[in-house]
């Protein structure tokens, strides 16, 4: 499971938002480790901006239990980090995971506070669209755009040009050994 730290950070309550969606993921798939990505949607080139979102990113982190933290680069969106651009986000994340190593033994959640709210919200919205897509389909759903906005047509789509019918006589003996398990 993978979760990326996606909330526009010009909004306001873009960090309790961003930690009501990182705990929802983590209480609802407890024993999962989570692959948690950094804030690269909204890497602008600022440099000093970047560094400090990914900050926030290490801290809710760490606050959230991720599993598999994924290092944010503040020259994300400028060029491929440099050496030292990876040095500074090692840094950036020794810090806060040091820092705030036992923050959630302390942290508690007001039942009808902001976070619960925005979780809570969150999971109707995510019921609501499973509930859609039983009943339009999985392929029609993508077609709408029921993911991301992003819509693909159910005979094309990025990539459908490379897509060829198997040949009668193809054998790919992976099937094979993935069936007998």
């Amino acid at each position: 499971m993978g979760h990326a730290f996606e909330i526009d950070p010009e909004i306001p309550d873009a960090l309790s938002l961003e930690i009501a969606h990182a705990l929802l993921l983590r209480e609802v798939f407890p024993e999962q480790p989570l692959k948690y990505m950094p804030p690269t949607k909204h890497m602008t080139g600022d440099i000093f901006r970047g560094h400090q979102m990914n900050a926030y990113f290490n801290l809710v982190g760490m606050l959230t239990g991720q599993g598999i933290q994924l290092l944010g680069m503040m020259t994300e969106a400028l060029h491929t980090p440099f050496l030292m651009d990876r040095f500074l986000s090692i840094r950036n994340a020794q810090y806060a995971f040091g820092t705030a190593r036992h923050l959630a033994d302390s942290f508690r959640l007001e039942p009808d506070g902001p976070i619960v709210r925005r979780a809570n919200l969150v999971m109707d919205k995510a019921i609501e669209l499973l509930e859609h897509l039983s009943d339009v389909g999985l392929f029609d759903g993508i077609a709408e755009g029921a993911f991301a906005d992003v819509k693909r047509p159910r005979t094309g789509g990025k990539g459908a040009a490379g897509v060829h019918v198997k040949s009668p006589d193809y054998y790919n003996p992976i099937f094979g050994a993935l069936g007998a398990r």
